[in-house]
């Protein structure tokens, strides 16, 4: 009898452990939810990216990103975001619950490992190109005997898997690069082809205007939450009620919007500019010209920068949340002490406080009339980006005197071989790089209209290029 009692406890002992360490663990991860919510917070696993996630003067942002951050206000937790270079890294951060949710990365749903959420936007995935190659009559001829360059996805590799869906082309799957990479080898002609989402399309093709798309790839592929295939039923009921509640809601699709429905920092073109020079303008000029002598910078370029954030919109509203005719975000309006960022004079006086301030911060030696393009970058992306870029030089022996000095570097800082060598990281320095052009036309438009009344400097009044 003992015996029989001693061999039943050893084998229940070995079943037990056996159940530990073999079986499914959904038993011991059936309370993902409770365990998020006492430890007050989700965590996400994601890339960097134009759509996905990035920083902007120490704020996060991101269309993938805002979505996030809704989820964790919805269950009332913070919000934590960790960052990988590639898929299979992020499927091990859940498996191992050191995230809980991979958000960004296409992972097909069929996968046995995994479990997805509602499929809560769909993409095209195109092939591009320069437009030089985009034209020619040969389009075919050539993907078939050039690679399609693309970061890791699965809407490829699985494809390339399914005998179904065989690959026509040849692609060259980077695993350690970031869309903006391989945007800059295209630009520079290192590569030919090049594999992207409609998304990422969407808003490079706003600052690269040679990129065309020359193939579409796949239609209508689902983006979702990727989750480990033994979530608890409680963490996956909460996310469908969350995406219900954002689709009811319509907050889903107001989010898309914000992020891909704006022309955000494309030039409208002079035509439109002088319009609404004539006609909108003068309801702000003493406005500009009041903090201009206040802050002493010249008018023309303040109201330059006015027109780029906002067109001289009072009720203008970014993606980012910010807001008024200079744009101004919370922690901005704060600093500089403005209450109310729509009232015209408030926001056009508070965003000449703030360059001011950012003007004066700028301690590295410039040439005078070119440091105004460093803080007017600044202003856009944040002064802490600006100096990664200047440090980034100052590592090539570069002197940085102007603002044409520094450009490359800012484009760099989208680019992980020289972000990861930063302090603040990532950066859309594409955009940056068009903001600036685009206040300089402006502002070259604006100075040539004003010399004509005035009779000033020959160089004032030589015509624009944009006209």
């Amino acid at each position: 009898m003992i015996k029989f009692l001693t061999r039943i406890i050893l084998v229940t002992s070995v079943v037990s452990i056996m159940l530990y360490y073999f079986q499914p663990q959904s038993i011991f991860f059936e309370n993902d939810l409770k365990r998020i919510l006492e430890k007050n917070k989700v965590t996400f696993v994601t890339r960097l990216g134009p759509t996905t996630y990035y920083e902007i003067k120490n704020k996060k942002f991101g269309y993938h990103y805002s979505i996030m951050k809704e989820f964790a206000d919805f269950i009332d937790v913070d919000l934590s975001i960790k960052v990988v270079n590639n898929i299979a890294d992020a499927r091990k951060m859940i498996s191992s619950r050191e995230a809980d949710i991979i958000s960004g990365w296409n992972i097909v749903d069929f996968d046995k490992d995994i479990k997805t959420s509602y499929p809560y936007n769909r993409v095209d995935y195109v092939i591009v190109a320069k437009s030089n190659i985009s034209r020619g009559s040969n389009i075919e001829d050539k993907l078939l005997k050039n690679d399609i360059h693309a970061i890791e996805s699965h809407v490829i590799t699985n494809m390339g898997t399914n005998r179904e869906r065989k690959l026509k082309y040849s692609y060259k799957i980077w695993r350690d690069k970031n869309i903006d990479d391989l945007l800059r080898m295209l630009n520079d002609n290192e590569i030919i082809f090049l594999f992207m989402s409609s998304d990422e399309f969407k808003i490079l093709s706003k600052y690269y205007r040679d990129i065309k798309i020359v193939q579409r790839h796949s239609i209508n592929e689902a983006e979702y939450w990727v989750l480990p295939h033994n979530v608890g039923s409680g963490m996956q009921n909460k996310i469908s009620e969350f995406f219900n509640v954002m689709i009811d809601t319509n907050r889903l699709a107001g989010i898309y919007q914000n992020f891909f429905g704006q022309q955000q920092h494309s030039f409208v073109g002079s035509k439109i500019f002088i319009k609404d020079l004539l006609e909108v303008f003068p309801t702000y000029e003493f406005f500009f010209k009041e903090a201009s002598k206040l802050f002493n910078f010249d008018w023309r370029l303040i109201a330059s920068i006015g027109y780029q954030e906002s067109r001289w919109r009072k009720n203008a509203v970014s993606y980012t949340g910010v807001k008024g005719i200079m744009m101004l975000t919370k922690d901005t309006a704060k600093e500089v002490g403005v209450e109310d960022r729509k009232d015209p004079r408030n926001s056009i006086f508070g965003g000449v406080k703030y360059l001011r301030s950012i003007y004066n911060r700028i301690d590295y030696e410039l040439d005078e009339k070119e440091k105004k393009w460093f803080a007017i970058a600044a202003y856009n992306i944040g002064l802490g980006h600006v100096e990664d870029a200047v440090k980034l030089a100052t590592k090539d022996s570069v002197e940085i005197r102007k603002w044409s000095d520094i450009e490359p570097y800012i484009l760099m800082l989208s680019q992980s071989q020289y972000y990861r060598q930063t302090k603040y990281g990532y950066a859309r320095g594409w955009e940056t790089v068009k903001y600036v052009q685009n206040i300089k036309q402006y502002y070259d438009i604006i100075v040539f209209l004003d010399s004509q009344d005035k009779g000033v400097d020959e160089k004032d009044q030589e015509i624009p290029k944009t006209l």
